[in-house]
């Protein structure tokens, strides 16, 4: 196993570059000082479909920048651990078990009365009976059930499927790259803790607007049981960084700026440090979540602001 992994090397066309030339996922650091060239990559992960080698290295430039990277890191190693996997079910379990009394709902408030239509209701009440197996699921919330519904998708879509970080890692160790984590085993626990209570922000909206968002998450859900979120694999495999950064601003889930700063904020400006520090004498590539590429917080604006210059390939 080790000597496949010091000297196998991957096989890789790197003439197979057919995407947009528009402003990709694929961005350059230079500058500051800088003796090498190092690399951002925005990833999708988490949404359901089966990436291929071959799709994710049509992306420009990648398998250039893929085959002579020193220091390849990704969010977390991907590697199996144990107890880290056993405190996350028990944590999940927990949660299922005795979820927070501010999910409960008040007396005397219905489904049914809340919902715009009977037909909506029926596909609310169908769905959390059948596929959540919850009889009694009235007596939650539906920002409750709009986290179990989003973290419940997350680990069903996870086992098994290749997700864009996954077919780099997988590609990453037949190289010679040192691998290297952004994220510890706490930080990715504490972002399980933060997808079970995702309804947090919903719960600044009224009840019939959580209801709403309930059924709009459900329906999609149930017009396409085998790959919900279509349009957001679609549009990554285009390319197209400006369009996907379109897409989250719209998404119709409210968040609250608490959970914006945990999953995004706080985790970039521990990630700078870090790829600051191996930039500094290595040919580096970073791939990661494409949305920590985006917005106020995004790493891109972060390392800009310490000095690099920052730009599409």
């Amino acid at each position: 196993m080790i000597s496949n992994n010091l000297f196998a090397q991957t096989n890789l066309n790197t003439n197979t570059d057919t995407l947009s030339n528009k402003a990709g996922f694929l961005w350059e650091i230079s500058g500051n000082g800088l003796t090498k060239k190092s690399y951002l990559f925005g990833t999708c992960h988490g949404d359901g479909y089966n990436f291929t080698k071959e799709e994710i290295f049509k992306f420009k430039g990648l398998a250039d920048v893929f085959q002579k990277a020193d220091v390849i890191g990704f969010e977390s190693t991907m590697e199996p651990k144990p107890k880290h996997n056993k405190a996350a079910d028990m944590l999940f379990y927990k949660w299922i078990r005795n979820p927070d009394p501010k999910y409960l709902m008040p007396r005397g408030i219905y489904y049914k009365r809340l919902c715009d239509s009977l037909a909506e209701f029926r596909e609310i009440d169908k769905y959390l009976a059948d596929k959540m197996f919850d009889t009694e699921y009235w007596k939650k919330k539906p920002s409750y059930w709009v986290s179990r519904i989003a973290l419940s998708e997350f680990v069903k879509q996870r086992a098994g499927i290749q997700m864009v970080d996954k077919v780099l890692y997988n590609e990453a160790i037949k190289t010679k790259a040192k691998i290297i984590a952004l994220d510890d085993d706490a930080v990715q626990l504490s972002l399980l803790h933060l997808s079970m209570n995702v309804g947090n922000g919903l719960d600044t909206v009224s009840l019939k607007k959580q209801v709403n968002i309930l059924y709009i998450c459900i329906h999609a859900l149930n017009l396409m049981p085998d790959h919900p979120f279509q349009e957001l694999t679609n549009l990554y495999l285009e390319n197209d960084y400006y369009k996907m950064e379109s897409y989250f601003d719209k998404s119709p889930i409210p968040e609250s700026k608490e959970e914006k700063e945990i999953l995004v904020r706080d985790r970039n400006k521990k990630w700078v440090p870090i790829i600051e520090k191996n930039i500094s004498n290595h040919a580096c590539l970073f791939a990661f979540g494409c949305r920590h590429m985006m917005g106020e917080y995004s790493i891109i604006k972060m390392l800009r602001d310490q000095g690099y210059t920052v730009k599409p390939v």
